[in-house]
């Protein structure tokens, strides 16, 4: 989620940005994110990463807490939104890409295509009613 936040940030700044979340944990912390909290999933590791970077979720809360546009949503899962079903499928290509099922040179041609096509059906869905 950090990573797509970063790009629609720095391509449309100053914009509101609503993020529809489907897992009701990872809900519950980025809305007490939003209200200056600062728990994290048990177990995760804030140190500082190779080369001083921030881990991620600590990034992402930094955007929770201090992006007064940014609000999120829950989205009900597997309901047939077409938007949700792409999101959950490129999270299973990154798995499978992590575990070697699929070759790391082969995502960054598959992502858009696959977010293409589900942007494309979720606005005909739209159209039609």
């Amino acid at each position: 989620m950090y990573w797509g936040l970063r790009r629609i940030f720095a391509a449309h700044p100053g914009r509101p940005v609503e993020v529809r979340v489907d897992n009701l944990a990872a809900l519950a912390f980025l809305h007490a994110w939003q209200n200056g909290g600062d728990r994290m999933p048990d177990g995760y590791e804030t140190r500082p990463r190779s080369q001083g970077r921030r881990p991620s979720l600590v990034k992402l809360r930094m955007y929770a807490e201090y992006t007064p546009d940014l609000t999120f949503v829950h989205e009900k899962a597997h309901v047939g939104n077409p938007l949700n079903e792409a999101a959950d499928s490129l999270a299973k290509l990154g798995l499978r890409s992590l575990r070697g099922r699929v070759p790391v040179a082969e995502v960054p041609r598959l992502v858009p295509l696959w977010a293409s096509g589900a942007l494309a059906e979720y606005r005909r869905g739209r159209e039609r009613g």
